[in-house]
Formats: C-alpha cells, structure tokens, sequence
C-alpha cells in the first residue's frame, strides 16, 4: 500500500465497485480524497491510480474483513467512513462462512466490525465520520431486535428490514462504546434507486427489477446528496436523513432489549478483533 500523505483526506467506502458506492467513490476521487473501497468484484479507475485503493473482500466472511481493515489501517488515517455494502435477504434461509443469518452479517454485522476496528485505531484527537445507508424498510422491522437465526421462522422481507433497523441503531453503539472519540456519526435513508442489491434473488425477480431500474432514481444524484451530507452539511448525531435531508430520529427501542442486542452484537464481532487493540 501507498505511504499516508498527511495532506490528504481519506475515505472508506464499503460496496464500493457498483451501483451507489461506485458513484460515491467517483465523486469523492473528483474532489481529491484518498479512497479505499472494498468490494467483491474487480474494478479499475483510469487516471486515479495513485488515490485509489480497492479491496477484494465478501461480507460472508469476518476473518477476511478484519484481515483486510487492519491491512487498511496500517497505510490510512481515515476521516469518513461510508458503511454501504448490502444485499437483499436471500429468499431462502442462508448462513455465512461465520455460521449466522446471511443479510444479519452481511447488511450489519460486518459494518459493526469494521468500525469498530476504525475506532480502536482512531486517535482520540482524530476527528472522524461515519455514515451507514439504511433503507426506507427500517420502518417495518419489528422493534424487539431479534436476530433471524431459525430457519422454520425464516422471512424474508423480516430479515431484511431488521438488518437495516440495526444500522440506523449503530450509531448509538458505538457513541456508547467510544465515548472519547471524536465521532461524527448519522444514518442515511436513500429511499428507492437503481442498484444491484437482487444480486442473490430468483432469476424472475432480477429479471423484473432489470425491467424497472431505468425507471428508478439514479444512484448517481442519491449519491450527490450523501456527498453533500459528509462534507458541507452540519448533521445531527445518531439522526437519520432523507433525500430531502429532512432528519428524523431513530426509533424508540426498549433499553433493555437493545442493551442485549448491544452486547450480543459485540460478542460476535470480538473474536475478530486482534488482542493488541
């Protein structure tokens, strides 16, 4: 990896080779930020060899991402983080190489991970943001904070809405776990846009969103608007914005309940985090 070039901003982008975390890394290389995007598939950027840094990396898989984090750290400072990476709940009950619930550790769980590896390294002068792209379906998650690991209950539509309710919950997570950083941190609602989050449904299903995405907003302009977001805006703590950036406040969850999602969450991620941090 490159050496840090203390002058210059940097930026992590998850999902970052397609669809909206692919505009997101275009527009922050326009505006002379390092980037370094993690992604599952191969891409190449003309012109922007020397601030561009992409990592092969699945979500599916949690030794691989802490593996590929720490790599990142120890060549960037990183002032924004963009948690985007996501997939639809595939139809069918399905388990990551870790053994959990696919879009569980994929939507959210592996987000959770790489922040909080971010934050163990950040120092706690260094100002950072980060920012996770929820969806307008937190809204139908139910509020008990239940992980979707029963394959006899198994929904899809459930397991997806929940994961993206867990997002919008992260920032408070890990505000509560970090105080004494200096963290800037909100959730961001994309509404409906053109993507390639069908990658694991039916082929009628991909076939149909195919037919519809030319008529979807483009992620192009949803990504303008998150840009705008990180860079010029002054955003509230833990909120979630909108297109319109109108704010709302996440939902009330019972304290009890979220406390035991909290540490049940860090459970899981902390047999990935190396001992010395």
């Amino acid at each position: 990896m490159k050496e840090i070039n203390s002058k210059e901003k940097s930026v992590l982008i998850t999902g970052g080779t397609s669809g909206l975390g692919l505009e997101l890394v275009k527009l922050f290389l326009k505006n002379n930020y390092n980037v370094v995007a993690t992604g599952r598939q191969f891409i190449e950027l003309s012109g922007f060899e020397d601030s561009f840094k992409l990592i092969q990396v699945d979500f599916n898989d949690m030794n691989k991402i802490s593996d590929a984090l720490y790599d990142i750290l120890a060549s960037y400072r990183l002032d924004i983080v963009i948690n985007n990476a996501g997939v639809l709940s595939p139809p069918d009950y399905r388990l990551t190489t870790n053994g959990l619930e696919y879009s569980f550790q994929v939507n959210f769980l592996s987000h959770l991970l790489i922040n909080e590896i971010i934050l163990r390294k950040t120092g706690k002068a260094d100002a950072i943001k980060i920012a996770t792209v929820t969806s307008p379906v937190y809204r139908l998650a139910d509020s008990d904070l239940t992980i979707h690991n029963n394959p006899d209950n198994y929904r899809a539509v459930r397991a997806y809405s929940s994961s993206k309710l867990y997002l919008t919950l992260m920032c408070e997570m890990l505000q509560s776990k970090f105080p004494d950083t200096d963290l800037h941190c909100f959730s961001f609602d994309p509404g409906t846009f053109s993507s390639g989050v069908y990658r694991m449904q039916k082929s009628w299903f991909s076939f149909l969103y195919r037919i519809a995405a030319p008529f979807m907003r483009s992620p192009e302009k949803v990504a303008e608007i998150l840009f705008l977001l990180l860079t010029d805006a002054e955003t509230e703590n833990g909120m979630i914005y909108d297109l319109r950036k109108s704010v709302s406040p996440v939902r009330v969850v019972d304290k009890r309940k979220k406390e035991e999602f909290r540490l049940l969450c860090y459970g899981l991620t902390d047999p990935y985090i190396r001992q010395s941090d």
